[in-house]
């Protein structure tokens, strides 16, 4: 087995953002095909990576090069010869990014947090401990004041990221380690809104796991934190949001409803020019999600409707993740409002967007959406709905078996 070294194919991965795997594989076959034609050869159009290849490559386990047709794919995608991309890597990258004060992790959290929003948690969780592993741990050692601010920022954010895919893929115990990390590093920064940002997430968390309490202090901690300090209105709307979630669940209408107008409120303060890229998006499209769950939980379901309905105008196909929980939500208020066919048709979309989503959280919700039908079985309409149910989460059940990941945070 080859021992593991730096190579100049990591630094360049970095350096043209192609991270995690499943980008590196969409800008690969794409470079494939444009080798073909190039070299009349339609048979390197077919050459693919493995993802654990590609894993090897990152962490420098290869003797020499690839084989000849991978290695010339890859000299085209990264503009260098293959024995330079797994030589050696040049000395000064990074260290001339934190000398020019920018994070290196920052393009990071951006292609990590599109690929999640697309494929799901379970798709790229492993890619992300494997990032956090090798390129979060060693910036944390040996730094000035201000990049090591940079870099336990940006430690919390990712490992807060990892916490939320940890959760997507259904395991809420390394979920919950991930966001204690996460925190730890957040109160290591000067900056209260990275903390704050922390404690957002670990909010939802709580909530999911039945933890309304929890989920209540959480938010209010959060908002503490952002006393007396330049506003950002974007993640004081989400804290709001996450505590008017859990007021509702604790049947607590009236402050549930204060609590949702101060989220609605903070928002429309909000600037998009001066929200950092590293804060975890909240919008209007995911207002509208979150005030369509608070308003169903209180039982209020015309304006449950009209805010779930408005959440999925304002979310695009990009985004299915977010679209299919919005969907979900939508069917239980029409069945609540007893509109069973008119849930029939929106289980029906949202079962042709998720099968191939990544997200345990996803077929969980579908169980329940299915529980929820199953006393209307004797429609035709619905008996259809159920049984497509039933073959999509017989699918999802091979999907996510199929997903490897990792027992732990990896920090």
């Amino acid at each position: 087995m080859a021992m593991r070294r730096a190579t100049r194919f990591r630094q360049v991965v970095r350096q043209r953002h192609l991270y995690p795997f499943e980008s590196f594989c969409f800008h690969f076959k794409k470079a494939a095909r444009e080798v073909a034609q190039i070299d009349g050869n339609p048979r390197l159009a077919t050459t693919m990576v493995s993802r654990s290849a590609w894993e090897r490559w990152m962490e420098g386990e290869i003797r020499g090069t690839p084989r000849a047709d991978t290695s010339r794919i890859l000299e085209h995608l990264l503009g260098e010869p293959a024995d330079i991309l797994f030589g050696p890597p040049h000395a000064t990258t990074q260290l001339e990014e934190q000398a020019e004060g920018r994070s290196p992790h920052l393009d990071a959290v951006t292609t990590f947090r599109l690929a999640d929003r697309q494929l799901g948690g379970g798709h790229v969780y492993s890619s992300l401990l494997i990032y956090l592993r090798s390129e979060v741990a060693p910036s944390l050692i040996g730094l000035g004041q201000v990049q090591g601010s940079q870099a336990f920022r940006d430690a919390a954010v990712l490992t807060e990221m990892a916490g939320w895919m940890a959760h997507d893929s259904g395991r809420d115990a390394v979920a919950h380690g991930h966001l204690v990390s996460a925190l730890n590093f957040g109160q290591a920064v000067a900056d209260p809104t990275v903390a704050a940002n922390v404690e957002a997430s670990m909010s939802h968390l709580a909530l999911q796991g039945g933890h309304a309490d929890q989920a209540v202090a959480l938010a209010r901690s959060g908002l503490g934190r952002l006393r007396g300090i330049q506003a950002m209105p974007v993640l004081a709307s989400r804290l709001h949001a996450m505590k008017a979630r859990a007021l509702a669940a604790l049947g607590q209408a009236k402050q549930a409803q204060q609590s949702l107008d101060s989220a609605r409120e903070e928002l429309a303060a909000v600037d998009t020019a001066l929200i950092p890229n590293w804060v975890a998006p909240f919008d209007e499209a995911a207002l509208a999600s979150e005030a369509a769950s608070i308003l169903l939980e209180l039982r209020a379901f015309p304006e449950a409707l009209d805010e779930a309905k408005r959440a999925l105008k304002l979310r695009d196909a990009s985004r299915a993740r977010s679209r299919g929980f919005g969907q979900i939500t939508l069917a239980k208020i029409l069945i609540a409002q007893d509109q069973v066919e008119a849930a029939c048709v929106v289980s029906d979309d949202l079962l042709d967007a998720c099968q191939s989503l990544g997200s345990v959280r996803i077929s969980r919700e579908l169980a329940d959406l299915q529980v929820s039908l199953e006393p209307y079985g004797n429609s035709r309409p619905v008996k259809e709905t159920l049984d497509r149910m039933s073959g999509v989460a017989r699918h999802r059940r091979l999907l996510l078996a199929s997903l490897t990941v990792p027992e732990g945070p990896q920090e």
